[in-house]
């Protein structure tokens, strides 16, 4: 969980040399969702219920809700985006499909989302910066290109590909279960 942590701010301090980084750690895919991203989705959803002390309009329930929409968001992104990768990767990268890195590129690229997500849920102020975070996670996503061995022609559709397949689900899961709640 350390390293995971320790590359992920990397990520966000510096993406070029964080995702190098990763690319030299060479860890377990799996490993890293299962003692990495679960874990920091658990801590995002947790995180809601800070909100519980500067906002005078939750009540316990409301926070349970969202809660539980936080780990869904992200937990459901992570398998559309393994999904959405496996189909349209092999027409983006040179050479063949390499399923750890693209599993370890949608793992850090989630757990940047959930970050912020965190971010947002500390912070009593709702700033305008906090709106533009996302695009900061999408140009950290972007810096992944090399380590992906994206293909310089197709690196306009490996962005289209990130932005529909890892950021957008989360905020439409969350759109929609909040018209539901």
């Amino acid at each position: 969980m350390l390293h995971f942590i320790k590359h992920l701010l990397q990520l966000i301090i510096s993406p070029t040399n964080g995702w190098e980084d990763i690319s030299h750690k060479g860890s377990d895919a799996k490993r890293l969702a299962s003692e990495g991203l679960y874990p920091l989705l658990g801590i995002a959803a947790i995180s809601t219920f800070i909100r519980f002390f500067y906002d005078n309009d939750l009540t316990l329930i409301s926070l349970i809700q969202q809660s539980i929409v936080v780990f869904v968001q992200f937990f459901v992104t992570y398998f559309i985006a393994l999904f959405t990768f496996s189909l349209h990767l092999g027409k983006l990268i040179e050479g063949e499909i390499n399923e750890k890195r693209s599993m370890t590129y949608i793992t850090y690229s989630i757990a940047v989302l959930a970050f912020i997500k965190i971010i947002e849920n500390c912070i009593p102020i709702n700033f305008s910066l906090m709106e533009f975070l996302p695009i900061y996670a999408a140009i950290i996503m972007w810096r992944g290109d090399r380590y992906m061995a994206v293909k310089k022609e197709k690196q306009g559709f490996f962005i289209t590909l990130f932005i529909f397949s890892i950021i957008v689900p989360p905020y439409l899961i969350n759109y929609l279960f909040n018209l539901v709640f």
